[in-house]
C-alpha cells in the first residue's frame, strides 16, 4: 500500500511540475522494493524521458537524463546484478536518448557525455595502429584499483603526488580535469596558447610539474590509476570488460561516443543473461539486438571530432562521422549471435544470421556496401564485392531466383541506392563525407579532376539537404558548415592507419593554404610521430611543412572567439559554434 500511495503521489507531483519531489518519491519506491527491477526501470524512464522533456534549459535536461542513467547504473543494477531488463534499459538510454537524434537537445547530450569522458580519459592518444591504442588503455586496466596502493608500491609516484598536492591537485577528478584541459597534444605546438595558459601563476606552477620530462613515466602510471578509480567508482565501468570488448571483440572504441556505452551495457547484459532461467526472454533478445544497433551506429557515426569547452560543455564543437572499421565486427557478430540463438531452428541456414535477423542484416549490408565503395581503397572495395556476392546468393526472391537489383554492376547498385536515400539525415551525412574522403584520396594520388568531381558531388548533397531544413527552428537536422566538414575529414584521413604515409604527405602539399592552417595545430603532433616512425625517419619540416602565417591565423582565431563570447554574454545567450 505504501508503494501504491507513493507511486500515485509521484505521478501527481510530476504533473504539477514538482520534479525533485517526484524524484525523492521514486527513490523511496525503489528503496521499498529494491529487488523488483521494474521499479528501477520505470523510475529511470520517468527521469530520462518524461521529466527531462519538461525542462527548458539543456543543463537541466541533461541532468535528468543523467539521473535516469544513475538510478539504473549506480543502484538498480547493483541490487539486481542478474536482471537483463536493467542492462537493456541502460543501453537504451545511451543508444536512443543520447546517441540518436530524436530529442531536440540530443547534440547537447552528446557534447556533455563526450566532455565527461574526455575529462576522465583525456584526449585520444596519438597512435599509428590499433595495438598502440590498446596498449595505452591496458595501462588503466593493469593499474591498482586505488591510487594509494600505487603510492605505497612506487616511490616515484609518491614523490610526484606530494608535488601535485602542493599545487592543489589531488588524486581525483581535479587532476584529470587539469590534464584534460591543458596537457593536450594540439596545444603543444602553439606558443600563443602556452602564453595564455601561464598568465595564472598557479596554472604555470602546475604546468611546470606535469610537463617536466623527468616525471613523464610516473605521471603516466599515476594517471592510469586515477582514471581506473574514477571509471570504476563514478561511472561503474569495469576497465577489464572495456578492454575485453576492444581487444577480443570489436577493436578500439572511442568512449566519448554514446554508442560505445550502449555497446558496453548491452553486451554485458547479454553475457549475464546467458543461462539465467529468470531472465525476461524479450529483454534478453533486445539486449542482444542492442549489440547490433550499437555497432551499426558506430559504423555510421563512430568517429568523434571534438573541440572541447570544459567550462561550458554545451558550447563544444562535436561531429560524429562514419567509421567503416566496425563493419567486419558487426558482420561477425550477426553470424555468431544468430547461430547461438537460432541454430536449432529448422529454418536456420549455415552462413546466415538466422531468419529473425535476416531483414535487418540485409538492410545494413546495403549500407555497408555503399560506405565501403564510397570510401574506396583496395581492402574496402574487396569487402564490398564480397558482401554484394553474399546478397546475390543468400537474398533471392521467394521463388529462389536472383533479385534483379543484384544483377547490376556494383557501380550501378551503389549509385542507384544513393539517389534513393538522399531523403534521410543519416544517409546524406554519410554520403557527403564519403565524397569528401574520396576527394582527399584522389587529390593525394594527383587525380585532380576526379577529386574536384567528388567535391562537387559532396556540395550538391549538402545544398540539396540544407534547402530542406530552412524551416527548422533548431539545429536538429542541419549539417555543419562545409568548411568544418572538410576539416574533420582531413583529420580523419591523416590519422587513418590504412592510408600510406607517403599519400598523406602528398595530400598535405596539395591542400589549399586555408585548410592546412585550420588543421595544422591538431595534426602536428601526429605528423611528428609519423615522421619518426618511417625508416629512415623523415624530416618533419619537409614532409608536413607548417603553413605560412600560422601565428597570425592563431591570433585571429582567439580574437574572434573572444568577440563571439562577448557578444553572447551581452545577449545573455550561450555561444554555439
Amino acid at each position: 500500500m505504501a508503494i501504491d500511495w507513493a507511486w500515485i503521489r509521484a505521478e501527481r507531483l510530476k504533473e504539477e511540475g514538482k520534479t525533485y519531489e517526484a524524484l525523492q518519491l521514486h527513490l523511496t519506491i525503489c528503496t521499498l522494493a529494491p529487488r523488483f527491477p521494474k521499479v528501477w526501470s520505470y523510475a529511470a524512464w520517468d527521469m530520462a524521458y518524461n521529466i527531462s522533456v519538461t525542462q527548458y534549459m539543456p543543463e537541466t535536461r541533461w541532468q535528468w537524463v543523467k539521473n535516469g542513467i544513475s538510478i539504473l547504473r549506480d543502484k538498480g543494477i547493483p541490487y539486481n546484478p542478474r536482471s537483463v531488463t536493467l542492462y537493456k534499459e541502460l543501453a537504451w538510454i545511451y543508444w536512443h536518448k543520447i546517441g540518436d537524434f530524436l530529442d531536440d537537445e540530443h547534440m547537447n547530450y552528446k557534447r556533455a557525455l563526450a566532455i565527461e569522458m574526455e575529462r576522465v580519459l583525456g584526449p585520444p592518444p596519438i597512435v599509428l595502429n590499433d595495438q598502440e591504442y590498446l596498449d595505452w588503455f591496458r595501462k588503466i586496466v593493469e593499474a591498482p584499483d586505488d591510487p594509494r596502493e600505487l603510492l605505497r608500491q612506487d616511490p616515484e609516484t609518491e614523490a610526484l603526488a606530494n608535488r601535485l598536492h602542493g599545487v592543489g591537485l589531488e588524486l581525483d577528478e581535479s587532476l584529470l580535469d587539469f590534464i584534460a584541459r591543458h596537457v593536450r597534444p594540439e596545444l603543444a605546438v602553439s606558443d600563443l596558447v602556452k602564453e595564455k595558459l601561464t598568465e595564472d601563476p598557479l596554472t604555470a606552477r602546475r604546468l611546470e610539474i606535469v610537463t617536466d620530462a623527468d616525471v613523464a613515466a610516473p605521471l603516466d602510471r599515476l594517471l592510469a590509476a586515477v582514471r581506473s578509480k574514477v571509471l570504476r567508482e563514478q561511472y561503474k565501468l569495469d576497465p577489464e570488460w572495456m578492454m575485453h570488448l576492444m581487444a577480443d571483440q570489436y577493436g578500439p572504441l572511442d568512449w566519448r561516443n554514446a554508442f560505445s556505452h550502449s555497446l558496453y551495457w548491452a553486451s554485458l547484459g547479454d553475457k549475464i543473461g546467458k543461462g539465467y532461467e529468470n531472465a525476461n526472454p524479450s529483454d534478453a533478445m533486445n539486449a542482444a539486438r542492442f549489440v547490433f544497433f550499437s555497432l551499426n551506429n558506430l559504423i555510421n557515426r563512430g568517429r568523434v571530432s571534438l573541440d572541447p569547452n570544459f567550462d561550458d560543455p554545451f558550447s563544444s564543437y562535436i561531429e560524429l562521422t562514419p567509421d567503416t572499421r566496425f563493419i567486419p565486427y558487426l558482420y561477425e557478430t550477426y553470424m555468431r549471435l544468430g547461430k547461438e540463438q537460432f541454430g536449432d531452428d529448422p529454418r536456420y541456414i549455415e552462413g546466415t544470421p538466422g531468419p529473425q535477423y535476416m531483414t535487418g542484416f540485409v538492410t545494413n549490408m546495403h549500407n555497408w556496401i555503399e560506405l565501403l565503395y564510397l570510401e574506396g581503397g583496395e581492402q574496402n572495395l574487396k569487402l564490398a564485392v564480397n558482401f554484394y556476392a553474399w546478397l546475390r546468393e543468400n537474398n533471392p526472391h521467394p521463388n529462389g531466383t536472383t533479385q534483379e537489383r543484384y544483377l547490376q554492376t556494383l557501380d550501378e547498385f551503389v549509385m542507384g541506392d544513393i539517389l534513393a536515400q538522399l531523403q534521410t539525415f543519416r544517409a546524406v551525412g554519410a554520403i557527403l563525407r564519403s565524397f569528401i574522403r574520396r576527394a582527399l584520396k584522389q587529390f593525394a594520388l594527383a587525380q585532380t579532376e576526379a577529386g574536384i568531381t567528388s567535391m562537387i558531388r559532396a556540395r550538391q548533397c549538402y545544398d540539396y539537404w540544407m534547402a530542406a531544413t530552412t524551416g527548422d527552428l533548431n539545429e536538429r537536422r542541419k549539417m555543419q558548415h562545409p568548411q568544418k566538414l572538410f576539416r574533420d575529414e582531413i583529420y580523419a584521413f591523416m590519422k587513418d592507419r590504412q592510408v600510406d604515409a607517403l599519400f598523406k604527405a602528398r595530400l598535405w602539399r596539395r591542400l589549399p593554404l586555408e585548410q592546412r592552417r585550420m588543421t595544422y595545430d591538431e595534426l602536428s603532433p601526429y605528423f611528428e610521430k609519423l615522421c619518426e616512425a618511417q625508416q629512415p625517419p623523415w624530416a618533419l619540416e619537409r614532409a608536413f611543412t607548417e603553413p605560412v602565417g600560422m601565428e597570425q591565423f592563431r591570433r585571429a582565431g582567439i580574437e574572434r572567439r573572444n568577440e563571439l563570447q562577448q557578444e553572447d554574454a551581452e545577449r545573455g545567450q550561450r555561444y554555439k559554434p
